[in-house]
């Protein structure tokens, strides 16, 4: 029996778990420990590909399978309670943990109970204007499942993380305040690295994953103190407000009888545009592409926050 364990969820990614199992393996300097993943219900070949890499594995594997897809936070609820070990690290498996990365995290929860390591994109994806991956390079305050590591005790005290969270946001930030607020002791590891995977630049590939965000005004239900941690309190994110400001315009520009009124909705949307061509323009773009893309930005900002809105109205918080 090990004394500490690696558990990740994985859901329809068959094709990322030999290069996860792969990383796993090959972690240096840490005790024994095992890993733990958990196929929420895929529909490809999760569950073969698990029993193949399971067998071939360096290190103990084991793999869970839940009947139905119940989400993120029920899978790794599932796969920390099916070890013994008394320190779990948890990653995604879009994610390649570097070879000291177990155990950093392990030598961190020595002084600590919930241990927060780096994560930088994967050097060698290519990044576009509506990529999306992660970069944590301080203790920011979200705690993202990716790259963290718990004591059991700390775990089990919170009751794990909370189930009513269905997508992939808000579960891991919701569960390391419920611990902090039980006089959780934190702990940033730089050394215990993690990359995330990029995903490719699409705006289809973009609009299908802006649900998840309404779990983020959940977690602001549960946790008002989170709203220290967002744009203005009562803003996702800074592009927001300008969006809201741009959506509205729009709509006077496409109402109005007048040119009065037409001008007036123009200049609403001067905030945005400014915003996205200076204050915040999209990376890895230049002048003249960042004003081409400004309707596609706005279509995605605008969209985040009519889910938030959304959120806001079935959670009863206010958070656009």
């Amino acid at each position: 029996m090990t004394d500490l364990a690696v558990v990740v969820a994985t859901h329809g990614r068959a094709h990322l778990l030999p290069r996860l199992l792969a990383a796993l393996s090959r972690q240096e300097g840490a005790r024994p420990y095992e890993v733990v993943v958990v196929d929420d219900a895929s529909t490809d070949d999760t569950w073969a590909v698990l029993a193949r890499l399971t067998a071939e594995a360096a290190v103990p594997v084991r793999r869970i399978g839940l009947s139905r897809n119940l989400g993120p936070a029920a899978a790794r609820n599932a796969g920390w309670r099916a070890t013994a070990a008394s320190r779990i690290a948890f990653t995604d498996d879009d994610c390649v943990p570097s070879a000291h990365w177990l155990a950093a995290l392990d030598e961190a929860l020595d002084g600590a109970e919930l241990v927060q390591g780096r994560t930088l994109p994967a050097p060698d994806q290519p990044t576009g204007p509506f990529s999306r991956t992660l970069r944590i390079e301080s203790e920011d305050g979200f705690y993202q499942t990716c790259n963290v590591g718990y004591r059991r005790e700390t775990l089990e005290a919170a009751g794990g993380f909370d189930e009513d969270f269905r997508h992939p946001a808000g579960e891991d930030t919701e569960l390391a305040w419920r611990a902090i607020g039980a006089g959780a002791r934190t702990a940033f590891v730089p050394g215990a690295l993690v990359h995330h995977d990029v995903r490719p630049s699409s705006v289809l590939a973009t609009l299908r994953d802006t649900p998840r965000w309404g779990s983020v005004v959940l977690a602001v239900r549960k946790h008002p103190e989170l709203r220290e941690r967002v744009h203005s309190r009562f803003f996702w994110r800074a592009s927001h407000p300008p969006a809201l400001l741009a959506v509205a315009g729009l709509m006077a520009v496409a109402g109005s009888r007048s040119a009065r009124g037409r001008a007036a909705g123009a200049a609403l949307l001067l905030p945005y545009a400014r915003f996205r061509l200076r204050t915040e323009p999209l990376p890895e773009t230049g002048p003249r592409r960042r004003v081409a893309l400004l309707p596609a930005a706005l279509l995605l900002d605008a969209t985040e926050v009519a889910v938030c809105a959304a959120a806001s109205v079935r959670h009863r918080r206010l958070l656009l």
